[in-house]
């Protein structure tokens, strides 16, 4: 089977190892807007198939899909509906990292589409979203009713550099810092404060205790309707670091991540928003910094065999050493990206627009995670 893998920053460096690394016979191609880039990670995995993408550039993206089984878009989540057009037009099965809740809702629409089509679809098959919709669903398993799901995100730097290290791309850290989340509370969906609703966490070791607040993620667009059953509320909490807050907060303050006005600059014209992105990018492209350990947990309330229970799954990923990767939410997400990737471009995912949650067995999919030592656990109360 042959699979693209659009992007080859720190997560598509990573499905393109897993890619290069799982049984079978996968010819693996490599995108990104900087084709020096593209082409070392390709050659890093052992193919020559790199190419320079600009993904808003739609019938350019087509012709090159045209020629595989599936891609895995590791761009940025603002670029998901670009690549999905490019797919449906080239009929090339999809899967994404994440779309922070109003993009996946856009992406969802394309269902009817996407099955005229014939391909498959996965919107946000990643760590979170992604890993966690697996164990959010698979904790209701067996459940005749549910009332409640939650999902907590922490993570502790281990061996901390210096500066700030981002742990995925600034731009979409600076999104969930600031967007208003939005929540599935008492069967309706409802937006809140960013950074609301403290919670104090405490995660298996090496994470331990992390303050968690509300933040914008596409797990409650998806799972409220996946799930069903009765089910009244759904929530996304992460673990807020205060050294990142200490960074962004007086950021925030002075209009540091507006869109708008634009400031003329040497002839041009940029956002101070752009000027921070482009600032953090540049900081974060001499490679990680920091040792970074990642707990994922769901807490599902509903009734199992007739009585009121809670079931809490929990996954604890730490660096992969061998791998010279230091951050283990990239290492997740690129694990997590490249399973799903190959479960669509082999034909395992119905066609259509799949949440992830209903795009996989649960047991299958935490196989495949098995298979890379990173288990889950799971726990009956």
């Amino acid at each position: 089977m042959k699979v693209f893998v659009l992007g080859a920053g720190r997560m598509g460096s990573i499905i393109a190892k897993d890619l290069s690394s799982s049984p079978g016979d996968i010819e693996l191609g490599v995108g990104d807007i900087d084709q020096k880039r593209a082409e070392d990670v390709a050659r890093e995995n052992g193919s020559r198939a790199a190419f320079g993408v600009d993904v808003t550039k739609v019938e350019k993206l087509s012709e090159i899909l045209r020629e595989y089984d599936a891609v895995v878009n590791a761009s940025w989540y603002e670029y998901n509906l670009y690549v999905m057009r490019a797919c449906l037009n080239a009929k090339c099965s999809y899967n994404d990292l994440g779309g922070l809740f109003y993009t996946t809702q856009e992406q969802l629409k394309l269902d009817p589409e996407a099955k005229s089509r014939g391909i498959s679809a996965i919107v946000g098959g990643g760590e979170s979203p992604g890993i966690t919709n697996v164990m959010a669903f698979f904790g209701a398993q067996g459940m005749s009713e549910v009332e409640s799901v939650k999902i907590l995100v922490g993570a502790k730097e281990l061996a901390p550099g210096k500066g700030v290290t981002f742990p995925f791309s600034p731009s979409t850290v600076i999104d969930e810092y600031t967007q208003n989340p939005v929540e599935f509370i008492d069967g309706k969906f409802a937006e809140l404060k960013p950074l609301s609703g403290d919670e104090s966490v405490t995660f298996p070791d090496p994470v331990g205790q992390n303050v968690c607040h509300y933040s914008i993620h596409s797990e409650p667009a998806t799972l409220p309707q996946s799930i069903g059953r009765g089910i009244r509320r759904v929530e996304f909490k992460l673990g807020i670091s205060a050294k990142m807050i200490e960074l962004l907060s007086p950021l925030i303050e002075v209009g540091m991540v507006s869109e708008g006005p634009k400031v003329p600059i040497n002839g041009t014209s940029i956002s101070p928003r752009e000027f921070l992105v482009s600032f953090f990018n540049s900081k974060a492209a001499g490679g990680e910094t920091s040792e970074r350990t990642v707990a994922l947990r769901t807490i599902v309330v509903g009734t199992l065999s007739g009585k009121k229970r809670v079931v809490t799954c929990d996954l604890i990923s730490g660096p992969n050493y061998s791998w010279g990767v230091m951050n283990a939410t990239a290492y997740l997400t690129g694990i997590a990206g490249s399973i799903f990737g190959q479960m669509i471009a082999s034909g395992r995912v119905q066609n259509g627009v799949n949440a992830p949650e209903l795009a996989v067995s649960p047991q299958i999919f935490f196989g495949e995670l098995e298979k890379r030592a990173i288990k889950i656990a799971r726990y009956v109360q």
